[in-house]
């Protein structure tokens, strides 16, 4: 008997499912590719760290501070 699935399980088994591409004669892979897009990739991290935090670092690393 299999275990059951979790929920990161099936966050790689539907993943696996859209890598693996649809059938353009089944309706139901065609409306779910519709309606469940993809998930978004998470925002970057870079884009809220200032240059100013790093050079606070540095100057902090150097013991100026």
């Amino acid at each position: 008997m299999r275990s059951r699935l979790t929920h990161d399980g099936a966050k790689r088994r539907a993943e696996r499912d859209r890598q693996a591409g649809i059938d353009p004669e089944d309706e139901a892979a065609g409306w779910l590719e519709e309606h469940d897009p993809p998930p978004t990739p998470p925002p970057s991290k870079s884009k809220f760290k200032s240059p100013e935090l790093h050079r606070w670092r540095q100057k902090q690393q150097r013991g100026d501070g």
